[in-house]
C-alpha cells in the first residue's frame, strides 16, 4: 500500500515536471525529446557503469558516448532560471575530488583524464570540479546550478612537463565568473563559500564567509588576530574591506567560529542562517556521488565533462521532483521509484508524459 501511494503521487509529481522537462529540451537543443528522457532514465534508473545504465534504458552504448562529447557544452542556468525565477536567491560555492597532495602525484596520463596519486597508490580522476548552487529564499528548494572541470597547478604543471599544453585556471577565478554572470540573471543575495575561497578579489558586496583564526583583522586603530576578539559582533576591517564578523565561542560543539558579511546591515542571526545555508552545496555533492559522479572515466577531458553535465541534470530533475511530492526522500530512494514507475509503465515516452 505504502509502495502504491508513493507511486501515485510520483506520477503526479510528473505531469507537474514537464515544465522542466521543457527547459531541458531547451537547453539540450542537439537532442530529440526521446533522446533526453532516455538519458535521464539511464542515469537515474540504475546504479555502475554507464553501459548497464544505457543497456536497461534500450539505449546504445556507443551513441551515448556520442552524446556525451555534445553533453559537455551544456549550460544548466537556463533550466535552473525557470524554476526559481525572480525569486531571491543563496549562491553556494565549493569544489570536490579535491587531492590534496598534488606534490607527489606522477605524471598525468596521455589523456589527461587521470594522474597517479602515490598517497592512494591509484590512479584518480585529474579534473578537479567547481560546484556552485542556488538555494530559492521563498521556496527553500535547492538546484545546482553550474558545475565545471579545472585542474590544479600540480597537474597542468605535469602536463606540460611531457609534452602537453594544459591551460591552467584557479578555482577562484573560475568562481568570480560564474559568480559575475550569475548576478546578472538571478536575484541573488547572498554568496557563500567557505574560508579557502576567501581573498581580496572575493570579498564582493554580498558574500558570508568565514575566517581562520589567523587572520588578521583591523579593529579601530589596532591590527588584531581575528581568534583574540571576543565572542559576539565587531565591526572591523579585513583586507581593506569593512567586515561585520560574528565571533561564536562553541559552534555546534566544534570550537570557535569566526563568520563575516560584507553586508554590514545583516544581523547575527542572518549571518548565520547564511553560512548554515552553504551546506546546501556539500549535501548537492554527495547527492552527485550517490547517482555515480564518480563512476565516469573516460578517455578525454571532454567526454568526462560530458557525463558529469549529464549527471547535474539528472540530479537536477530529480530534485525537482522531491520538491513536488513535498518529501526529503534521497535521490537514490527517488530514482528506485522511478524505475518501479518505468517498469510498471514499460515505455520511458510514457513515463514522461502520464496522463
Amino acid at each position: 500500500m505504502r509502495r502504491g501511494k508513493w507511486l501515485r503521487k510520483l506520477k503526479e509529481a510528473l505531469r507537474w515536471r514537464r515544465d522542466y522537462l521543457n527547459a531541458l529540451r531547451d537547453a539540450l537543443r542537439k537532442f530529440r525529446a526521446d533522446v533526453v528522457r532516455k538519458l535521464l532514465l539511464a542515469v537515474i534508473a540504475e546504479r555502475g557503469s554507464l553501459a548497464g545504465r544505457a543497456e536497461a534504458v534500450g539505449f546504445d552504448y556507443e551513441s551515448v558516448l556520442g552524446k556525451l562529447d555534445e553533453l559537455a557544452d551544456v549550460d544548466l542556468l537556463p533550466p535552473v532560471k525557470l524554476l526559481v525565477g525572480d525569486h531571491p536567491v543563496q549562491v553556494a560555492v565549493d569544489d570536490t575530488f579535491d587531492e590534496k597532495a598534488y606534490a607527489r602525484a606522477m605524471p598525468v596520463s596521455r589523456n589527461l583524464a587521470m594522474f597517479y596519486s602515490r598517497v592512494k597508490g591509484a590512479f584518480i580522476p585529474a579534473i578537479q570540479l567547481l560546484v556552485v548552487t542556488v538555494r530559492d529564499l521563498v521556496t527553500g528548494e535547492v538546484y545546482l546550478v553550474h558545475i565545471d572541470a579545472y585542474v590544479a597547478r600540480k597537474v597542468a604543471e605535469l602536463a606540460r612537463a611531457v609534452g602537453q599544453d594544459l591551460n591552467f585556471s584557479t578555482k577562484v577565478d573560475m568562481t568570480l565568473q560564474v559568480l559575475d554572470r550569475l548576478r546578472r540573471e538571478l536575484n541573488v543575495q547572498v554568496i557563500t563559500f567557505d574560508s579557502w575561497y576567501v581573498n581580496g578579489r572575493t570579498l564582493l558586496s554580498d558574500v558570508v564567509s568565514s575566517l581562520k583564526s589567523s587572520a588578521r583583522v583591523v579593529e579601530g586603530d589596532r591590527s588584531v588576530p581575528v581568534g583574540l576578539l571576543p565572542e559576539g559582533e565587531h565591526h572591523v576591517t579585513y583586507l581593506g574591506v569593512p567586515v561585520k564578523i560574528v565571533v561564536l565561542e562553541d559552534y555546534k560543539g566544534y570550537g570557535r567560529r569566526y563568520l563575516f558579511s560584507t553586508d554590514l546591515s545583516m544581523s547575527p542571526e542572518e549571518i548565520l542562517t547564511a553560512w548554515e545555508n552553504r551546506w546546501d552545496v556539500e549535501v548537492v555533492i554527495r547527492e552527485l556521488k550517490a547517482l555515480g559522479l564518480e563512476n565516469g572515466s573516460f578517455k578525454t577531458w571532454r567526454r568526462n565533462m560530458g557525463y558529469v553535465k549529464l549527471i547535474s541534470l539528472a540530479l537536477n530533475f530529480l530534485l525537482s521532483l522531491r520538491y513536488v511530492l513535498g518529501e526529503s526522500l534521497g535521490v537514490v530512494r527517488l530514482s528506485r521509484l522511478l524505475k518501479t514507475l518505468y517498469l510498471e509503465v514499460g515505455d520511458v515516452k510514457k513515463l514522461f508524459s502520464l496522463r
